[in-house]
This record gives C-alpha cells, structure tokens and sequence, in this order.
C-alpha cells in the first residue's frame, strides 16, 4: 500500500502540474522519511531476531526470516 501512495505522490513533475511544487517537495519528503524509518526499524528488528537465534544465518534462518517480516 506504501508503494502505491509512494508513487502517487513522487510522481514526474509534468503529471503533477495542478499542485504546487513546495507542497508536493514537503510530502514527498514526508513519505521517503517514513519509509526510511520503516526500513531501519524493519532492520533493527531483524538484526534482534538473528542475534536471539545464535547469531549466525543459516539457510533455515534466512527462511524464518522471510517468512517472518515479508
């Protein structure tokens, strides 16, 4: 869902005449901080996960984890 409201509101200048260029820079950079933090406290959660498992990735981790957080 992320992905679609990303790409709506990133969109190429010429799709985008009818809004005003401050507003549309101000939540384009709203959504890729959201998105950046998402990633980092996807990444902070996956590292726990392997530390709490042994700390080493294995295949069967690598699966856990797949199916886990995607």
């Amino acid at each position: 869902m992320l992905a679609v409201i990303t790409h709506s509101l990133i969109a190429p200048a010429e799709e985008r005449s009818d809004m005003e260029p401050g507003f549309l820079t101000l939540v384009s950079r709203i959504v890729r901080s959201v998105h950046a933090a998402n990633l980092r406290r996807q990444e902070r959660q996956i590292g726990e996960f392997v530390e709490t498992r042994g700390g080493r990735i294995t295949d069967d981790l690598e699966r856990q984890i797949g199916q886990y957080f995607c």
